[in-house]
């Protein structure tokens, strides 16, 4: 063989080695198989939840027919005490009992936050559904209205004065996280007991803003309920309370007012000389017969 043929041929063994190299199939270069669990998916775009639209004045009015209770320091009697205070202190036994007749006569204690709810947008609740509130902030509302409450599963609302916080018979800022922990409402009832159907013009931050501000800093969450001292307002006071941030506010016996009802909501405070009969049936004659 020549030594030019001898080299070409050499060549086509070197080219056909180097061809066969290069189709040889890499990993880089194999090809991606697609099953149905790699194929990615598109995310669902959440469907928009439209905001719940308030009830007009006349549709909340209609609403307001749910019980609501009102007490306030939870003892014994003392030598020492008027008529007055009587009235507003019930002894342990009767709140007891005052409870009792409720569950046994089929009454559903339910939270501020969903009877306010059901007031504004017209959510449900639960048949024959009541709220009980304790105002003023003794110290009784822990140690007694609390263990009382737990026992039977209930639910309530209360709203202290801020003046008399961690003083000796008064609530303390650990009693409100208690409350607050136990699935309890916190909302406000003024820095000092004040009268807000005739309050200077110069109070109003330090009745109506100031309180919220105290109880959302020992909660860690903002409060937007209050209460008013002895159920007095007017209709001058609503403005206030509404600027101050308030959703709601509840007072005493007197009829709602028609313009703002989610500023006046009803409560009836049940005397101690009520047994289980004569406070269920004030539930039905004070706020109209239970659903």
């Amino acid at each position: 063989m020549r030594r030019r043929e001898f080299l070409a041929l050499g060549g086509a063994f070197v080219l056909a080695g180097c061809t066969a190299e290069a189709a040889r199939p890499t990993a880089a270069s194999a090809p991606v198989t697609t099953t149905a669990a790699s194929t990615p998916t598109a995310t669902p775009t959440p469907t928009p939840v439209a905001p719940p639209t308030p009830g007009t004045p006349e549709e909340i009015t209609a609403r307001s027919t749910v019980p609501v209770l009102c007490y306030h320091q939870l003892r014994e009697f003392e030598a020492d005490d008027g008529a007055y205070t009587r009235s507003i202190t019930t002894p342990p036994a009767v709140f007891t009992a005052q409870l009792q007749a409720l569950r046994d006569g089929g009454r559903t204690p339910v939270r501020a936050e969903e009877l306010v709810d059901h007031l504004e947008f017209g959510t449900t609740l639960p048949d024959r559904p009541v709220l009980l509130s304790f105002d003023d902030g003794s110290a009784t509302h822990v140690t007694v209205a609390l263990p009382a409450l737990q026992a039977m599963g209930f639910p309530a609302v209360f709203f202290p004065m801020t003046v008399v916080l961690d003083k000796p018979d008064w609530l303390s800022s650990e009693d409100l996280r208690r409350l607050d922990a136990a699935g309890m409402t916190i909302g406000a009832h003024t820095w000092d007991h004040q009268r807000l159907d005739r309050l200077p013009d110069d109070q109003w931050t330090t009745q109506l803003d100031e309180p919220a501000a105290t109880l959302a800093e020992i909660l860690g969450h903002p409060v937007d309920l209050m209460a008013y001292p002895y159920g007095a307002w007017a209709p001058e006071t609503l403005p206030h309370v509404a600027s101050a941030g308030y959703r709601a506010a509840f007072q005493l016996s007197d009829p709602v007012e028609p313009t703002q009802p989610m500023l006046s909501i009803r409560r009836i405070m049940p005397p101690p000389t009520w047994d289980g009969p004569t406070l269920l049936a004030h539930l039905d004659s004070d706020f109209g017969p239970a659903g």
